[in-house]
């Protein structure tokens, strides 16, 4: 049983999995079942998004009477990748910090299991359930926005939400890292919160403020807000970056692992 650590993973998550995907279902209904209402009172809602500073309103975009506007503003400017984000840093803080703190690592590293392979199953399963509530949160836009007149190309919603995993698991597998070569999962989860909620004001200050626009691109969440995929695809370089961070974090995570004395 043990031989498999992926399968494992993914079993010891399957109902967690399942409430996550629940929840992901419940906020694509609750939005997209505004948004008549929402169109109607389209006036009123951009008065009210003029009102905000200059960096919210290109952070949450302009349009918001469209459908493309109305997800972005309401799911994909905070929620979906906020979700999406504490499914992964949740994972990959535990991935091998819990095993640690539960006293359950040496028992997995007894079996004829490499460090190397045990931590490469745990982030694949966390690749693989963080994918798999992508996967629910595009099918939930494609069900439940018709009805109300949320119509979006299939590829867009694809690339949106693209975007979003690959967000999550970028700062994912920075928690993997962290929890990796510390072995206490507090630390992962509070560094990584803290440089992703950096990260996030980085972005926004520098919509507002001239010459920032260097640091701003040290910021994962330019590279996940600036090519607006929901109405202009899925851009290449961007997703390049964004998955480089996530395979750059890997290879730490496994370097810090294997060198780590787990004795100590």
């Amino acid at each position: 049983m043990l031989a498999n650590v992926f399968a494992k993973t993914i079993r010891e998550q399957r109902r967690g999995l399942a409430w996550w995907a629940l929840g992901l279902v419940g906020a694509c209904l609750l939005t997209t079942a505004f948004y008549p209402s929402v169109r109607a009172n389209a006036a009123s809602f951009e008065r009210l998004l003029d009102s905000l500073p200059e960096g919210l309103r290109r952070a949450f975009g302009a349009d918001f009477a469209s459908p493309a506007g109305y997800l972005q503003a309401r799911l994909f400017s905070i929620f979906a990748p906020l979700l999406l984000l504490i499914y992964a840093v949740g994972a990959g803080s535990r991935a091998i910090a819990a095993e640690e703190e539960h006293e359950t690592l040496d028992v997995l590293l007894s079996t004829p299991v490499s460090r190397r392979r045990v931590l490469l199953d745990k982030a694949g399963a966390m690749i693989a359930a963080t994918i798999g509530l992508g996967v629910v949160l595009a099918l939930a836009i494609a069900v439940t926005g018709p009805p109300f007149e949320v119509s979006i190309s299939v590829a867009n919603v694809v690339a949106a939400v693209t975007n979003c995993v690959l967000l999550a698991l970028a700062f994912g597998s920075v928690a993997l890292a962290l929890g990796a070569a510390t072995g206490r999962r507090s630390v992962a989860i509070g560094i990584t919160a803290g440089v992703a909620a950096g990260s996030y004001l980085i972005d926004v200050l520098a919509l507002s403020v001239d010459g920032l626009g260097w640091l701003q691109r040290l910021s994962p969440f330019f590279y996940y807000r600036e090519p607006d995929a929901l109405a202009n695809g899925l851009d290449p370089w961007a997703a390049f970056v964004l998955a480089g961070i996530a395979l750059i974090a890997t290879a730490i995570a496994v370097v810090a692992f294997d060198r780590r004395d787990l004795a100590a």
